[in-house]
């Protein structure tokens, strides 16, 4: 089978389209024919040996990156019930387990979920971490009513937590450059609010619940917009701010995505229901992966990136 994949860490030129041995399922697993892979910035900060903490992961080199993908399944597991071959799937894993851009992939049948059928392989395989990002940041927290902001709602995570909030019953308010007000307006938000407006700052009010969706804000930064007993929730965990936070009253969560059945089946449904959608910025044949890591790293993206199987007739 073909796959993108790195044996150094460095730029998106590290990435190579290579041949590699197709790997039999274990007793839980699934085999997938991967018909499109969603691009998160995850992928692109593992890669670069940039993101926070690094070494704490240990990232085993060659590796193949992609969390999330939407296919076919192909063969299974002795111990799978779940799932027979042929059947329509959208998968996510963690991030540090990869292979998900390439032709073929192994996952557990219990991080696989059916793709609705009025859901493109592409918007499935660009849904599941940015959107379980926002969602299991907001569980729990988030009631009918509740005033959300969302900063950052016109990028992978930002533009799945207005439609959540919404789908959940706040109301919500958003954040993005000039250009992007229309979008956000589209994807529901109340009120929306253009960084690049000088008056922005001011423009704020008080909000129940803030979601940095691009994890350039913090909590003693918001403090005074942040009601008492409110949340300030970001998409990189950091102590610094978990401190700056308690010292306010201010409950702070940063994102640890897990691959939950329960959150993947409640996704699922507000997909199929079309109460959220995944927004596809643009797609790129999976062997041009370098490109499509340059344009994330741009960090203009409305919506989700999302590579395409060139290998596979889509659907």
């Amino acid at each position: 089978m073909k796959a993108i994949q790195y044996s150094k860490f460095g730029g998106p030129d590290v990435l190579q389209w290579t041949e590699l041995k197709e790997s039999t399922p274990g007793p839980d697993q699934v085999a997938i024919r991967v018909k499109a892979a969603g691009v998160n910035p995850v992928d692109w900060k593992l890669r670069s040996g940039s993101i926070p903490f690094s070494f704490l992961f240990r990232l085993k080199l060659p590796f193949v990156p992609g969390a999330e993908v939407s296919g076919i399944v192909a063969e299974t597991g002795k111990n799978v019930t779940s799932f027979k071959p042929g059947d329509e799937v959208i998968g996510y894993h963690s991030a540090l387990e990869g292979g998900g851009y390439a032709e073929r992939i192994l996952m557990k049948a219990s991080c696989c979920q059916p793709r609705p059928s009025n859901v493109s392989f592409e918007e499935g395989a660009g849904a599941p971490l940015a959107a379980l990002t926002a969602y299991q940041l907001m569980k729990g927290l988030v009631k009918e009513d509740s005033r959300v902001l969302v900063l950052g709602g016109s990028g992978g995570v930002g533009h799945f937590g207005i439609q959540i909030a919404r789908a959940m019953g706040a109301r919500v308010t958003a954040v993005a450059s000039s250009r992007n007000l229309q979008f956000l307006a589209d994807l529901g938000a109340s009120e929306g609010f253009a960084y690049d407006d000088s008056d922005y700052p001011g423009q704020l009010k008080n909000y129940d619940i803030v979601l940095d969706a691009v994890a350039r804000s913090n909590p003693a930064e918001l403090s005074g917009r942040i009601e008492r007993r409110g949340a300030f929730l970001s998409t990189l965990p950091n102590p610094v701010h978990f401190a700056e936070a308690a010292l306010r009253g201010i409950h702070y969560r940063g994102a640890m995505v897990e691959s939950r059945p329960e959150d993947m089946r409640k996704l699922m449904a507000w997909l199929a229901s079309g109460e959220v959608r995944t927004h596809i910025d643009s797609t790129f044949p999976m062997d041009q992966a370098k490109e499509a890591h340059r344009k994330s790293e741009e960090g203009h993206a409305k919506g989700k990136i999302v590579l395409v199987n060139p290998s596979a007739a889509q659907g």
